[in-house]
């Protein structure tokens, strides 16, 4: 059976209403992060993919592709397990048209924001090592608030890599800020079988900016019970339970303050 991937979502700023094309790789990276800036001794690990297709790549957690089966047909789609991982979005690039989508579902509405792909000053070097048997070149830049190194390989020249990174001349096999909050390590690259058809269809996503999407997701980490409108069901916490969970909820958003881009 082949496996179908659609993600819905909508473009101003771009003309196009609808996106296809068949993924033919899948990268695999392990990530290792830090969440809470106060307690950096603490790590966790996460799956994340990078699907490759003609010129689009997709960009998201293990996690998220296996809770978010439901085909969303507008903004009353299903609120899957994902929702509750670390990194409950996904990265669209289209480098034929020069820009990425960051895309999020929060409960049943979908949310994104366009950037331009041209968002990292490299700097090449000429230390090279060897990963998992491909030959790896040595980059470095700075962003949002982080001085990375990355190492690229010019054996599979595709400018891509995990999260918004891009631009090198071969795929990012590898890529950790300094001070190691961050940490890509490449698992494995397969080239797939059977090609995984990949459409976006512009419809139903709400068009904001990063900062709005932020400030939403921001206030509905703090108290879910205010965002939370669930047709025909009247009944909500008491004051006490309500400031309970609203308390609770905003000390575990604030142990959750150690972000991949420091402005966000």
């Amino acid at each position: 059976m082949r496996i179908f991937l659609l993600l819905i979502c909508s473009a101003v700023v771009y003309p196009q209403k609808k996106i296809a094309t068949d993924f033919k790789y899948k990268v695999t990276y392990d990530l290792t992060y830090n969440l809470d800036s106060m307690d950096l001794d603490t790590k966790k690990s996460e799956d994340m993919i990078l699907f490759l297709g003609d010129g689009i790549s997709s960009y998201s957690g293990k996690a998220k592709l296996i809770g978010n089966k439901v085909v969303v047909k507008g903004n009353t789609g299903h609120t899957s397990l994902a929702s509750l991982m670390d990194f409950d979005y996904i990265i669209i690039k289209d480098f034929k048209q020069d820009y990425l989508s960051y895309t999020r579902q929060i409960v049943q509405d979908y949310f994104y924001f366009n950037q331009s792909l041209d968002l990292f000053d490299w700097t090449l070097h000429e230390e090279t090592k060897v990963i998992k048997d491909y030959k790896v070149q040595k980059a470095t830049m700075s962003y949002s608030g982080r001085d990375y190194v990355a190492w690229f390989t010019h054996e599979i020249p595709i400018s891509d890599g995990p999260y918004k990174f891009n631009g090198l001349p071969g795929l990012i096999l590898e890529i950790s800020d300094i001070e190691n909050h961050y940490n890509f390590t490449l698992k494995g690259v397969e080239k797939l079988n059977a090609e995984i058809p990949f459409k976006l269809n512009f419809k139903y996503y709400i068009k904001t900016s990063e900062e709005e999407l932020f400030e939403v997701l921001s206030r509905y980490k703090r108290d879910p019970f205010s965002y939370v409108k669930i047709p025909n069901f009247t009944a909500t916490p008491s004051p006490e339970v309500h400031q309970h969970y609203t308390k609770l909820f905003a000390e575990q958003d604030a142990r959750k303050n150690n972000h991949i881009e420091k402005n966000n």
